[in-house]
């Protein structure tokens, strides 16, 4: 036990030494910006994003959200699903400060029958 105190005290350096820093944004797009991009932008930011969703259930989302999800929109194409997600954005300025990926889960939540989630995200 000794020996390893010792052992311990005797490394060079090693208290010196400061951990980097990296910032992870959270997010990559809020809602106000999503509704300002380009209609094509913003279809081409719906394919990725509806992507993610329904890929969610790898990463242990709730099967049965994405299940209901994939239900919902399998009819609709990239520029429905954005035209959606556009007009919910824009009748809800309060939340403009959101990721849009969160905005977007809340308004297909809301546009489906029988909703996707029993809450709404934040």
């Amino acid at each position: 036990m000794i020996l390893l105190c010792v052992f311990c005290l005797g490394l060079p350096g090693n208290q010196a030494k400061s951990p980097r820093t990296y910032t992870v944004p959270t997010f990559f797009v809020n809602a106000r910006v999503f509704i300002a991009l380009p209609e094509n932008d913003r279809v081409t930011y719906t394919t990725g994003l509806m992507d993610g969703f329904l890929a969610a259930e790898v990463f242990r989302a709730d099967g049965s959200a994405v299940e209901r999800l994939g239900v919902c929109t399998k009819p609709m194409d990239s520029k429905q699903i954005m035209a959606i997600i556009t007009k919910y954005i824009q009748e809800h300025p309060e939340t403009w400060h959101l990721p849009a990926s969160v905005e977007a889960f809340n308004a297909l939540n809301y546009a489906c029958p029988g909703g996707l989630a029993a809450t709404k995200l934040e």
